[in-house]
C-alpha cells in the first residue's frame, strides 16, 4: 500500500469539549485532512478562527451550528511550515440555564501542530 494513505483518516477535532479535544492527536502532516465537529452538542454554536494564519488551504472563520455539525474536511496545505497554529474558538451551547444567563459565550482555544517540513515535491 503506497504511504499517505493517512490522509483519509481525518484528524477530528470537537470544539464542545473543554478543554477541546483531538482524535487522534492535534499533529498533522502536509495533505492530512481535519475536520471541526460540535461533537455531541446538537444545540450548540461556534466559530472558530486563526487569528495568526492557518496551515489549512481554506482560511475560514468556519461557523458550526443548526444542520451543520461538522465542517467538510479541511486539508493541511502541502506547503504548510511546521510549527503551531493556534485557533479560537468562540462557543455557545445553547442549553444555558437561568444561573449561566448573561454569560451565553465562551472563548476556547486550541492549536493544530505541523509536525513536518513541506516536501520538497511540493515546492516545484
Amino acid at each position: 500500500m503506497p504511504t499517505g494513505t493517512m490522509a483519509n483518516n481525518p484528524i477530528i477535532i470537537d470544539v464542545s469539549t473543554t478543554p477541546v479535544s483531538y482524535n487522534p492527536s492535534q499533529d498533522v502532516k502536509q495533505g492530512d485532512t481535519v475536520v471541526f465537529t460540535l461533537g455531541n452538542a446538537l444545540h450548540a454554536t461556534a466559530t472558530i478562527s486563526f487569528p495568526n494564519g492557518t496551515c489549512l488551504t481554506t482560511s475560514g472563520p468556519y461557523t458550526l451550528g443548526g444542520p451543520t455539525l461538522s465542517t467538510t474536511p479541511l486539508v493541511v496545505s502541502p506547503t504548510a511550515a511546521k510549527g503551531d497554529y493556534p485557533f479560537e474558538v468562540d462557543f455557545n451551547s445553547g442549553l444555558e440555564s437561568q444561573a449561566r444567563k448573561g454569560h451565553e459565550w465562551d472563548r476556547k482555544n486550541g492549536g493544530i501542530d505541523v509536525t513536518s517540513d513541506p516536501p520538497k515535491e511540493a515546492r516545484r
